[in-house]
């Protein structure tokens, strides 16, 4: 995803090497089709406003503004999963303190907490369990 703001560049199309800003004055509307066609391109409400203060007529389509919202959503959610994602490793990584190094925990995967429950805290004891 790429948010676009009045300095930012298109790098394609043929408006490439022209900023939004340069866009407002040429062609308008082709950042109205960039909102519906182009997934990577979004625009935040603030930078709307900020091409209303320039250009005080431009408007979006509600097919545009819902675009741009679908899409600012979903690269919440991924950032959300992210870090999730992230949480999760970090707390893995907690619980893999004690036992580094075992084969119990490195190549089988057992938590500390796995091998203090289960195998009585000796990880040389995971070859008992089916």
């Amino acid at each position: 995803m790429k948010f676009y703001n009045l300095d930012t560049e298109f790098t394609f199309g043929k408006f490439e090497g022209k900023t939004v800003k340069d866009i407002l004055n040429l062609d308008p509307n082709y950042l109205e089709r960039c909102a519906v066609h182009l997934d990577q391109f979004c625009m935040t409400d603030e930078v709307i406003e900020q091409i209303r203060a320039i250009m005080p007529g431009f408007a979006l389509s509600e097919e545009a503004k819902q675009s741009l919202k679908d899409k600012f959503d979903n690269w919440q959610n991924v950032l959300k999963r992210e870090q999730m994602d992230h949480d999760d490793e970090s707390y893995e990584q907690a619980t893999y303190e004690n036992y580094n190094g075992s084969y119990a925990q490195d190549i089988e995967g057992w938590s500390d907490q796995d091998i203090d429950d289960v195998f009585d805290g000796d990880p040389d004891a995971y070859w008992n369990i089916d």
